[in-house]
């Protein structure tokens, strides 16, 4: 591999002591909070190179934590548990206020991109809170529960997908809801980064994409499995998404990808597990079952540019917000923070 080549630097191994189920970066970029399954909360410093073998434990959901969202350009993020507990915390002090506490699981938090707002979705309902934890509204409830939430990139409308397809939840000037049917149950939800499509993988082997801006929907079809991993490139060319051991990547370049075949990048020998598209770049991490994790540039899919091993299966990518640094963490517990070489 030429020096000019992408590629994965390791700058540090942390043992975590429990299973990763969500991770997110701080806003500048040199914190990593982790949410376990036995209920820790812990804060990893970036900047603290190979020395960094621990991981600092800040709090804890009893029973396990479920969801992480970190407030983008602020210093806040929010968390939820299996006590029922949505909690809102300055990451400075480490401390929190609970913002709701209810017999169901809080299994989805979302922070829109200007920061102002976050949608907490519950088994079928769907609450927003303003920034500092005051409610802002109470949706009505989906007729099954909330598979996945995504802001538009900007402005305050908010994704929330399920079983039947779609709403589309306008919050501010003024509150509306908009349907988009589909057949079967959605189980993910991706934003076009310029907002005009909407897309969904799917339970039966497809993905769902809904043109908002033509009023158009199509499905493609094909996939081996549920299709539980879907993500757009920087620049919206290109969503990514994977149901088995491929990544099959759909080209939104000129007229979109109905009738063309899309690109599929080999390199894995078991199931997709993870997937995440670097902000303001165009690569593509990738982890499965074969405790390989993988970086690619999708537009050239004949090999990965680089690759590397890790303990267990890996079960979460994270990109820092800038790009420049990839947290992965597998099955066992083991979390390891890359610079991206570019």
């Amino acid at each position: 591999m030429s020096a000019a080549t992408p590629g994965l630097e390791p700058r540090a191994r942390v043992a975590l002591g429990d299973y990763p189920v969500d991770a997110a970066w701080s806003a500048d970029g040199k914190g990593l909070v982790v949410a376990g399954g036995e209920g820790m909360l812990a804060w990893i410093d970036a900047d603290a190179g190979a020395g960094a073998t621990s991981a600092l434990r800040i709090g804890a959901h009893a029973g396990g934590a479920l969801a992480l969202a970190w407030r983008p350009g602020g210093a806040q993020f929010a968390s939820s548990g299996q006590d029922g507990e949505v909690r809102l915390w300055e990451a400075r002090t480490r401390e929190y206020r609970v913002l709701q506490s209810t017999p169901e699981w809080s299994e989805r938090l979302a922070f829109a991109g200007h920061g102002r707002l976050l949608a907490v979705a519950t088994g079928r309902t769907l609450k927003v809170y303003a920034a500092d934890g005051t409610p802002q509204a109470s949706l009505p409830a989906h007729t099954g529960t909330i598979a996945a939430l995504a802001w538009k990139p900007k402005g305050s409308e908010l994704a929330a997908t399920g079983n039947g397809g779609a709403r589309v939840h306008r919050l501010e000037p003024q509150p509306q809801t908009r349907e988009y049917a589909c057949a079967g149950a959605c189980l993910t939800a991706s934003w076009s980064p310029d907002g005009r499509i909407l897309a969904a993988g799917m339970q039966d082997g497809s993905v769902q994409f809904w043109n908002l801006a033509a009023g158009t929907q199509s499905q493609m079809r094909g996939y081996g499995a549920k299709v539980a991993l879907t993500g757009w490139s920087a620049n919206g060319r290109l969503l990514a998404s994977a149901a088995d051991e491929r990544i099959v990547v759909w080209d939104f370049s000129g007229r979109g990808p109905e009738g063309s075949e899309p690109l599929q990048l080999a390199a894995h020998t078991a199931r997709v597990t993870a997937l995440a598209c670097q902000p303001r770049g165009n690569l593509l991490a990738a982890g499965a079952r074969d405790h390989r994790l993988t970086l690619w540039r999708p537009a050239q899919p004949q090999q990965p540019l680089d690759a590397d091993l890790m303990t267990d299966e890996v079960v979460l990518l994270r990109w820092s917000n800038d790009g420049a640094r990839l947290a992965a963490a597998d099955r066992s517990g083991t979390l390891v923070l890359y610079s991206v070489r570019s």
